[in-house]
């Protein structure tokens, strides 16, 4: 019966918006679902301003909401949402490793041209998604949305500059102190017969760095053998 009326209330909202700019999202969180509306849409893509809106699963009722100035979905031909892209505009993780959904929302591009998001971390005693500055600033620097090492508990990051160089960047997220870079990993591929990497770790309070440079047909064949194994 609360489902009926969870979805009742999506039917009176469509009336005060267009069929095509209001899309659902029901399976991408374990505790929300997710109502995106948007402000333009054509017959392949939706974009622009969007309030994007959470609601409980267990009550049905609204959490919290929030804005984009930038939103962005892909549709198919009839005209529904790309479920890949709308669950890349709208993404749900444990970013700081508590156990708890975080969020990050796409808004725009960053200086790159890769899809920008803003973060927001669970806070518990508030109740509400808190926008995280650093790392929102983090999707900002780099080429799109970071990812997540549980095991480790690490967060990797990625820069991309043309075709044939690759920055991967981890970091540990460190209680009353925020991001501490732990790893980088620099790939080089700009040579026609060369291919240059630079690993960087922070150990004891120290970086320490090592450069190598493989023949260019080795290290393509020494990465696709790798990339089998895994």
């Amino acid at each position: 019966m609360n489902y009926k009326k969870f979805l009742m209330t999506f039917v009176l909202l469509g009336g005060l918006c267009s069929a095509q700019n209001y899309f659902e999202l029901i399976n991408v969180s374990k505790s929300f679902n997710v109502v995106v509306n948007i402000e333009t849409c054509t017959e392949r893509k939706c974009s622009g301003k969007a309030t994007v809106d959470l609601y409980d699963k267990n009550t049905m009722k609204k959490y919290q909401s929030f804005s984009s100035s930038d939103f962005y979905l892909d549709l198919n031909e009839n005209q529904k949402p790309v479920f890949d892209s709308l669950k890349n505009s709208v993404v749900f993780g444990d970013f700081n490793f508590d156990g708890a959904e975080d969020l990050a929302i796409r808004n725009g591009n960053t200086n790159h041209q890769s899809p920008f998001y803003e973060v927001y971390l669970n806070d518990n005693s508030k109740q509400q998604f808190v926008l995280n500055d650093e790392l929102t600033n983090l999707v900002r620097s780099n080429s799109g949305m970071f990812k997540t090492d549980s095991e480790h508990q690490r967060i990797i990051a990625y820069l991309k500059n043309g075709c044939c160089w690759n920055l991967t960047s981890e970091y540990l997220l460190v209680p009353e102190r925020g991001l501490l870079k732990v790893l980088e990993f620099e790939e080089d591929t700009r040579d026609p017969k060369k291919v240059k990497t630079v690993k960087r770790e922070f150990i004891d309070y120290k970086w320490f760095a090592k450069t190598t440079i493989y023949p260019r047909e080795q290290y393509f064949k020494e990465e696709n053998e790798n990339t089998e194994r895994n």
